[in-house]
């Protein structure tokens, strides 16, 4: 699918961003709570999600903990503003007698000449940088 987004901003030149979101301390939830639960934060995060994007939009699991998120026809700062959005969101939901967890994000919009693991990578470097600055926040590439 982002292939196919590269390919219409080439013909059309409208703009997209992509996400990538990773859940905090999450071999914390497993270890404590074990992976039942853990899939089950993930299954939250994900309705929550998908509740929230638009159609046009895509949310795919990248492994793990990690999400990807396509956001279409979306430049990069309307993406920090539904991105932070999505983060306040993830820390109000409640699963009972679970702590509390959060997501760090990373996102870039496309650049010209990106291909889809430049962008990839890019939004990934920009969640690591999230998780450094502390966690629960959304770092993103201008």
């Amino acid at each position: 699918r982002l292939e196919e987004e590269i390919e219409r901003f080439k013909r059309t030149g409208r703009v997209f961003s992509i996400a990538m979101l990773d859940v905090d301390k999450f071999k914390t939830i497993n270890d404590k709570y074990g992976h039942s639960v853990g899939d089950l934060v993930l299954q939250n995060i994900t309705d929550f999600i998908k509740k929230r994007i638009r159609k046009a939009d895509c949310l795919a699991r990248w492994g793990g903990e990690e999400f990807i998120i396509l956001l279409a026809d979306t430049p990069i700062a309307d993406a920090g503003v539904l991105l932070e959005d999505l983060r306040l969101g993830i820390s109000k939901i409640k699963i009972p007698n679970i702590d509390e967890f959060t997501g760090s994000f990373g996102a870039v919009g496309y650049m010209y000449g990106d291909t889809a693991d430049m962008m990839i990578q890019k939004a990934d470097n920009m969640m690591y940088k999230a998780k450094t600055c502390g966690r629960n926040c959304i770092k993103y590439m201008i």
